[in-house]
């Protein structure tokens, strides 16, 4: 894992008012981090997530998804930051099971 990597994590961990969740594997479950499963409600599909705040509006979510590997380069993983219309529940349709997905929540 990069640096950079290893900041945004961080980063994404430190945030007062928010929930973390990461997954231990490529292809594997996010877990949730510090308790954050009593401010998000996940259920996690292939392909798709589907999340409702149990405490609070979220204001924006962080995903982040698994580096790879192209030849002799490692490549990041891609990042999507979203601020969703209704900050109750919603889908993110990621395209793969990420490697970390954080919530902005307020309240």
């Amino acid at each position: 894992m990069g640096p950079w990597l290893a900041a945004i994590l961080l980063t994404a961990a430190s945030f007062a008012g928010g929930a973390f969740f990461e997954a231990p594997a490529p292809g594997a479950d996010l877990e949730p981090v510090h308790g954050a499963e009593q401010i998000i409600q996940l259920l996690q599909g292939q392909r798709s997530l589907l999340w409702t705040s149990l405490g609070g509006t979220v204001e924006a979510y962080t995903v982040l998804g698994w580096p790879s590997r192209h030849g002799d380069s490692e490549l990041g993983g891609a990042l999507m930051i979203h601020r969703p219309a209704d900050g109750t529940a919603g889908v993110i349709a990621f395209g793969e099971k990420p490697m970390s997905l954080h919530f902005e929540v307020d309240g």
